[in-house]
């Protein structure tokens, strides 16, 4: 146990999935108090992202401390981590779309998108013939993962831009925060898999997750705010 503990990942793991629930447990605490129902809908499913891919780290973290452990890889934790990482990345593709488009006369249209490409994916991998679940999660990872980051992200700021006018600049200021750490998270979380400088890329995908759950406590004013 002692080695475990002495292992940062052991640490970065914890950090990467408990920000992701902070996150989703402060937008649902804002989402419960909302006067505008604006952006209701997009937030609860970027509170579904948070909630999955939190879990996702956890339980990597799991398989981290069996590994180093000496229990060894679980295959039933293994599949349980891609399969919810997979969810999760479409969800935050479902967010991004969703808060882009929510004052569009064709947002159904739009907001049906991500659930086509799920559909559509499914039926390529396994027209494929991709049985390997890592090699399914990574073609995920930095295809949709990328782009539904790097959305996100867009949106957020585009929101931020929005509420120059009706919200205060502690609102505006934490959605400009949320959005250039999601393009980040697009980047660290989407497309880098191996260590950067010899460092692990999940000190970037934690450095990212905890500054967006920090940013969550700043955004809550968008759901008072008219829209």
């Amino acid at each position: 146990m002692n080695m475990v503990l002495r292992d940062p990942l052991f640490y970065i793991y914890f950090i990467y999935g408990m920000s992701f629930v902070v996150m989703s447990l402060v937008i649902l605490r804002g989402v419960r108090m909302a006067t505008s129902v604006a952006f209701v809908t997009a937030f609860y499913v970027l509170i579904i992202f948070g909630l999955m891919h939190g879990a996702t780290e956890l339980i990597d973290w799991v398989r981290f401390i069996r590994k180093l452990g000496g229990t060894g890889e679980s295959t039933a934790l293994l599949y349980l981590s891609k399969c919810v990482m997979i969810i999760s990345f479409f969800a935050l593709l479902q967010f991004a779309v969703n808060l882009l488009t929510y004052r569009s006369n064709n947002r159904n249209a739009w907001r049906s998108l991500p659930a086509v490409l799920f559909i559509g994916c499914a039926v390529f991998l396994t027209v494929k013939g991709e049985s390997d679940i890592v090699k399914a999660g990574l073609i995920v990872r930095r295809s949709f993962g990328f782009t539904g980051s790097l959305l996100s992200g867009i949106a957020l700021l585009k929101l931020g831009t929005l509420m120059k006018e009706v919200g205060t600049s502690k609102l505006t200021g934490g959605l400009a925060v949320a959005g250039i750490a999601f393009i980040c998270y697009s980047v660290f979380g989407g497309l880098v898999v191996n260590p950067i400088s010899g460092l692990p890329v999940q000190l970037f995908r934690a450095a990212c997750a905890f500054t967006i759950a920090i940013s969550s406590f700043y955004i809550l004013g968008v759901f008072r705010s008219p829209g």
